[in-house]
């Protein structure tokens, strides 16, 4: 058994939901009925919550045998297959198995693997079985709060992993999650941001969503012209930006001293991550829209970012 987003088993034709924006990306899951042996305080799988272990994030993610979707995926044409981890009993093996399986299939497209840490000898297996790019799941960008809300890790073991991937996959290649809005401050998030560009790894941008279920499922998304600028930032440090290039330090608070012209820059606002990943409305309902997963989309709200961002500007 395996898990595949709503979005995923929609185009493939293996349920019946239409959805205007379809995902470019193939998303699974490995199943688990208990879900995550981790304990992170924002996630539906983790062995804390007490959600409806079909979600992730706001995404009902239903289980489906593998065969299913190897026997139709070939069908239709995603751009890229991401297969995700969760933490429990020979997890590893199991990605090894399910990788081998789809390429048996003869499936070519490329292929993601985000994970928590593994070894650098599970790296090199990935990379062997065609892997071509690894997502980092540190989500937590403070190390003042990491322990508390990312158990039982520690960020040091992160940053090593984030090196590990580097070395195996080549620089541009690692994508390390972070989740702004878990009660980190803004400077201590943007810091992070460009730590992990001068490693040699790219950052893919989520926004914290509450989940009913979690222990956070009352705490606040955060205020949506504060992650623009997580947005901007996260583009121009992708773009080889120095931090002090781009923001100026006021009171403890993030204010921008980059000329900013939103139509140059529209790629900031669209879904960061590995290539082809657009995750429709994984953070965002259709009425507040956090990462756009579309052009087409982006380009009706481009007068609303204007408007979200015009704080910002010293």
């Amino acid at each position: 058994m395996i898990r595949a987003s709503i979005g995923s088993l929609s185009r493939l034709g293996l349920i019946d939901a239409n959805f205007d924006i379809k995902p470019t990306t193939c998303y699974l899951l490995q199943y688990s009925s208990y879900g995550c042996n981790a304990g992170c305080l924002f996630c539906p799988q983790s062995s804390y919550s007490k959600s409806n272990k079909e979600f992730v994030s706001r995404i009902p993610w239903p289980a489906i045998e593998l065969e299913t979707i190897v026997n139709k995926i070939g069908e239709e044409h995603f751009s890229r297959i991401c297969l995700q981890t969760v933490l429990k009993e020979d997890f590893e093996r199991e990605a090894f198995d399910i990788i081998r399986r789809l390429r048996e299939a003869g499936l070519n497209v490329p292929l993601s693997i985000a994970t928590t840490p593994v070894s650098e000898k599970t790296l090199y297996e990935f990379k062997s079985l065609g892997v071509d790019s690894i997502g980092v799941g540190m989500d937590v960008a403070s190390n003042r709060i990491f322990e508390e809300i990312k158990r039982p890790f520690k960020m040091d073991l992160f940053w090593n992993f984030i090196k590990k991937g580097v070395k195996v996959f080549n620089p541009h290649n690692v994508y390390v999650h972070l989740i702004y809005g878990l009660g980190e401050d803004d400077i201590e998030f943007a810091s992070t941001m460009e730590r992990v560009y001068e490693m040699g790894a790219e950052v893919a941008l989520f926004s914290f969503t509450p989940v009913k279920g979690t222990p956070l499922e009352h705490f606040p998304q955060p205020e949506i012209g504060k992650y623009r600028l997580m947005q901007i930032i996260r583009y121009f440090l992708s773009n080889n930006y120095r931090l002090k290039e781009i923001v100026d330090i006021k009171e403890d608070q993030l204010k921008l001293k980059i000329n900013v012209n939103v139509n140059e820059i529209k790629n900031a606002f669209l879904t960061s991550g590995c290539p082809a990943c657009n995750r429709p409305f994984y953070n965002e309902r259709p009425t507040k829209i956090y990462n756009y997963p579309s052009t087409s989309l982006l380009e009706k709200d481009i007068e609303l970012i204007r408007c979200q961002i015009k704080k910002l500007l010293v």
